[in-house]
């Protein structure tokens, strides 16, 4: 395996960490003891934070070594106008082209999500991404796939602590549905319409959860 190789397993292994709590916003990642938990050398540890720090889910200061990003509402607009310009351009080529097996592997990830619990956020974060990771893959640009999932994976990671509230946990299932009724019809208007509610429904949830969080803090 190469160097080049390792990092990018360690990266996807530390991000994994983050992105299920074990390493929440605020935690020093040491090199030697990432290395021991992952059984390889500092080397690639060492490259995997930089890759990281370059995607702003670590901090790296000199004499203090690396830190995982905490969540701020900087960060969350950041993403989200991101998310808001692209989510629409993935969604209304599927809905024009979409096949029937498309839709029920789509059905297939709504019915899992739908069995998830809210307060398995990791689990229902997971099955998300996947829904919405489905409908993106399929759009011929692949570069676009490629900045759009590395915004929805930093997204994953840095939000684990921000929980969803019952009321959007159930929001977000029927958008869903409601997405999948408007590919099922091929009405690229309605589908595009049905995204853009749902990613604003989004950020504005996790917008109000940190504000809520800050203030009890």
């Amino acid at each position: 395996m190469t160097k080049t190789s390792d990092s990018s397993s360690i990266y996807s292994r530390i991000l994994a960490d983050i992105g299920t709590g074990h390493f929440p916003g605020g935690t020093r990642l040491k090199v030697q003891d990432l290395a021991s938990r992952y059984g390889t050398s500092i080397i690639p540890v060492r490259e995997a934070l930089r890759l990281l720090q370059g995607e702003g889910i670590v901090t790296i200061a000199q004499n203090k070594g690396a830190t995982v990003s905490s969540f701020d509402a900087d960060s969350l607009r950041d993403i989200f106008e991101i998310l808001q310009l692209m989510e629409p351009y993935f969604v209304e080529t599927f809905a024009r082209s979409c096949t029937e097996a498309d839709l029920l592997e789509l059905e297939s990830l709504q019915t899992q999500l739908e069995s998830v619990p809210v307060e398995d956020k990791s689990t229902f974060t997971g099955l998300d991404l996947q829904f919405h990771e489905f409908i993106a893959r399929k759009h011929y640009n692949g570069r676009a796939f490629g900045i759009w999932r590395l915004q929805r994976r930093i997204l994953n990671a840095l939000a684990m602590s921000v929980p969803i509230s019952r009321a959007r946990h159930i929001e977000i299932l029927q958008e869903h549905r409601d997405l999948i009724t408007a590919f099922r019809e091929n009405d690229m208007k309605r589908a595009v319409e049905c995204i853009k509610d749902h990613v604003r429904g989004a950020g504005d949830q996790m917008y109000l959860q940190l504000k809520t969080n800050r203030l009890r803090d």
